[in-house]
């Protein structure tokens, strides 16, 4: 049996009101399909599911609660521009231009028809630098936002300083579509109004998925029979033993802080709520809490020590302090690691594994609103669906194979200290 674990939370979980008692897979079951996995691209998987077969059984299963997960530890930013993809080609760049535009469409509709409180904020984002030396980058993304037709500003010195309220960065781009929420109150929202025939199980971890006509879906408790079964379960398929030799999970550690107390409060200026990525991601939330996201990490065990812990948690004062000298004092009360599943050459894995089997995973990190809809797309191609976006999400996938252990963590740690070095100014 799978607990959650709130010492384990993400802070965006923690802070949220108790949910009512985790109903648990027990015994056998049956039914016409399984999602194993209840972040954003399984929740919108489910719900297609529900709403294209009304009169079958859907089971989502997920291994914590619904918002604790992966898509619950994020930095709350749904992107609808292509997103560290510069190198990139304009053709792939316009595809998940498409994809993720759909994404984000297709939550802000859920969020809205659903009524769903998760500080809900479409004032963009900023892709900022702090070194000047790294502002080629900038003008990288700039010239594939400008490929793409996109609508961005160019923002420095006091205009820039005018939004967020210091003068730390050198320059930044602001796309102004992107929306910022708290993600596991809007996971936990989108669990709560799925499709009737959708059945939930949370706290039911997957052990195994037996190969055949009828497969089983083997848990600690029980299992669901069953001759459909899609997985969304981000690194965590290689638990299952498959793809193992194509996705890899990383870690990216955040901290968020209490409230801003009055005084606080005042001090600051810009604007009341921003949100910055970049080599460290920063944000100033609608509760008025400051969140802090810098360190990625290799992670074969899933998990964060509590070495790396204390140290990433001082990291974070210090980057906030050293911007925001009047916050000197602001006491961070959360911090948490969340995985997320990586390919080689940043492909994703979507479609038929083999019959019965799919999958929709690998968003390498910025999943929110392409997640979603590669979710709900996945649902529709197994069901015999064809449209311009499914060729767009089945255009993408298939990443290259990885190298063997040892030469995996041994090439993946070489390429963060390198970047660690080259970007030690951004923080």
């Amino acid at each position: 049996m799978t607990a959650t674990e709130q010492n384990h939370a993400p802070g965006w979980y923690a802070i949220l009101p108790p949910p009512a008692p985790a109903r648990r897979l027990t015994g056998d079951e049956v039914a016409d399909w399984v999602v194993v996995g209840g972040g954003v691209t399984g929740l919108a998987a489910a719900r297609r599911l529900g709403e294209l077969l009304p009169d079958k059984r859907i089971v989502l299963i997920e291994e914590f609660r619904i918002g604790y997960g992966s898509s619950g530890r994020n930095a709350g930013f749904i992107i609808d521009t292509p997103h560290l993809t510069e190198q990139f080609d304009h053709a792939t760049n316009l595809r998940i231009s498409c994809l993720v535009l759909a994404g984000l469409a297709e939550l802000e509709l859920q969020v809205r028809e659903n009524q769903i409180d998760c500080e809900w904020t479409p004032h963009g984002h900023l892709t900022a630098v702090v070194d000047a030396s790294r502002v080629g980058g900038l003008h990288a993304t700039v010239a594939m936002l400008e490929s793409l037709g996109e609508t961005y500003e160019w923002l420095e010195g006091d205009a820039l300083a005018d939004v967020i309220g210091t003068r730390h960065y050198h320059a930044a781009v602001l796309t102004p579509r992107t929306v910022t929420i708290n993600p596991a109150a809007m996971c936990r929202g989108l669990g709560q109004s799925l499709p009737e025939n959708v059945d939930v199980f949370e706290e039911t971890c997957v052990r195994r998925i037996t190969s055949g006509r009828s497969r089983s879906v083997v848990c600690d408790d029980g299992r669901i029979d069953t001759p459909n079964v899609l997985l969304t379960t981000n690194a965590f398929i290689t638990r299952l033993g498959l793809l193992k030799g194509e996705v890899f999970p990383m870690i990216a550690c955040a901290s968020l802080s209490r409230p801003l107390n009055d005084e606080e409060d005042a001090a600051m200026t810009g604007h009341r709520d921003w949100g910055i990525t970049g080599t460290a991601t920063m944000r100033r939330t609608r509760s008025n809490r400051i969140l802090a996201r810098f360190g990625t990490y290799y992670a074969g065990d899933f998990r964060l020590g509590a070495r790396r812990h204390q140290s990433l948690l001082a990291t974070h004062r210090k980057g906030v302090t050293d911007r925001f000298p009047v916050l000197a004092n602001l006491d961070f009360e959360h911090t948490w690691a969340g995985v997320f599943c990586m390919t080689r050459d940043w492909a994703t894995h979507f479609g038929r594994l083999e019959p019965g089997l799919f999958v929709s995973l690998g968003y390498c990190g910025v999943g929110l609103a392409r997640g979603t809809i590669s979710g709900k797309l996945v649902a529709e191609h197994a069901l015999g669906g064809e449209s311009s976006l499914i060729d767009d999400a089945a255009a993408l996938s298939g990443p290259a194979r990885l190298p063997a252990q040892p030469f995996l963590a041994l090439g993946v740690e070489a390429r963060l200290a390198s970047y660690r070095w080259q970007s030690r100014r951004e923080w």
